[in-house]
């Protein structure tokens, strides 16, 4: 089972590797090193001017517990397994072990620095900076421990009580959390640690007998895979998996706002494509989304006008796959039209789509009544927008069209 799991670990990894390079493009990669680096200056401004309240503990402690569900259970099954490692299924269970601790690793990460960041607001509260993040990061871990073993158990039904379930472990983390950030973190390490040692000793020797719930198994990491692939989709083309397309009926109107003629053919087609596409239109609503959001807590102009242009490039930069979304329709191929004007189609849509979004990302600015952020976010935005659509996209398409 050693051999078994180093294998698949070599493969799942150089995946991994394959596709991530596609996700951490040069573009990507800048987009997130300026959007961390505007963000921290954000929190560190916003530290500066925080008020101790009630609801600030609480609400900390929820954003805590919520960062526990992230990450599962990678046991890296087979739906071949459940027919040629039937017999060996107390052997697998060491397997399953070593796929629960290498788990553990992303998570550690993310925990690591999410207590690291609650070192300033700690201050704020009267907690030690130093001694409250690393007790702080002790718990998560502990929490988040807990959690893997009882995804990996809920495969063997036997063990578990109904009672025990994920969903009360994170309302126990988030209680012990709260407490421990109204009293001292050391607390909830403590009562994280108490529920981590105590649910190894009961353990024993649980997984010699043959109680694998095989099937469960399978279909759990197949959900997670494709969670997970579906992501790399919105980057590169990913084999045997697809965005989807669906049937919008109640967004037709928009596709009829164009003319149905001979010059817009390609209007037409990129129109439906973007609606019915949900790698597309997805994409583009949760950018849109997270981007008012983010905005609507961005105080300095400068870092309002730069989160603006940020979004509107990265939806940009993140449309230029739909420009050849239709290249595998031989149709495409015999349409008795000019190659430029399908770019010139392509174009348009993409500055309207730029547009849109530039106006609609300020829509959190002028609720919370700072209009002249909403206005320079629209104006960095606009700027930003006609630039990538009639500069950089024809010229990207033009280097495409020669390569």
């Amino acid at each position: 089972m050693g051999e078994l799991w180093r294998s698949r670990l070599r493969r799942h990894q150089k995946t991994q590797f394959k596709y991530l390079q596609f996700v951490f493009n040069d573009h990507f990669v800048l987009v997130l090193v300026i959007l961390a680096g505007a963000l921290l200056y954000a929190y560190s401004t916003w530290i500066k001017t925080l008020t101790v309240t009630w609801w600030l503990r609480l609400l900390l402690g929820l954003i805590l517990a919520g960062l526990l569900s992230l990450g599962g259970l990678a046991s890296l099954a087979q739906a071949a397994d459940s027919t040629f490692l039937l017999p060996q299924t107390g052997a697998f269970a060491k397997l399953l072990l070593r796929a629960r601790r290498y788990s553990l690793l992303l998570p550690l990460v993310v925990l690591a620095l999410a207590a690291l960041a609650c070192a300033p607001m700690l201050q704020v509260l009267g907690i030690a900076p130093l001694a409250g993040a690393l007790t702080l990061g002790v718990a998560l871990v502990a929490f988040k421990d807990c959690d893997l073993w009882l995804q990996l158990l809920r495969f063997y039904p036997a063990f578990l009580p109904r009672w025990a379930t994920r969903a009360l472990l994170l309302l126990v983390a988030f209680a012990a959390l709260t407490l421990g950030l109204f009293l001292h973190p050391v607390v909830a390490a403590a009562v994280a640690l108490v529920l981590d040692l105590g649910l190894r000793w009961q353990l024993g020797d649980h997984f010699a007998p043959a109680g694998l719930d095989w099937l469960g198994l399978i279909a759990f990491e197949e959900r997670r895979q494709g969670r997970l692939y579906r992501f790399y989709n919105l980057f590169t083309d990913v084999p045997g998996l697809g965005g989807g397309v669906r049937r919008r009926r109640y967004l037709d109107f928009l596709a009829h706002l164009v003319s149905q003629n001979h010059a817009h053919a390609w209007d037409f087609l990129y129109v439906r494509g973007f609606l019915r596409r949900t790698e597309f239109s997805g994409l583009y609503l949760r950018l849109l989304v997270i981007g008012a959001v983010v905005l609507t807590f961005a105080k300095p102009l400068w870092l309002v006008a730069l989160l603006a242009a940020l979004f509107v490039y990265l939806v940009g930069f993140q449309l230029l796959p739909l420009a050849l979304a239709s290249d595998d329709i031989v149709f495409t191929h015999l349409y008795p039209l000019p190659a430029a004007q399908r770019n010139r189609a392509f174009g348009r849509l993409v500055l309207v789509l730029l547009v849109l979004l530039a106006l609609l990302l300020s829509v959190g600015l002028v609720v919370t009544g700072r209009f002249l952020a909403a206005g320079v976010a629209v104006g960095a935005g606009l700027v930003l927008a006609c630039g990538f659509a009639l500069w950089y996209l024809p010229m990207r398409l033009g280097r495409q069209a020669r390569g």
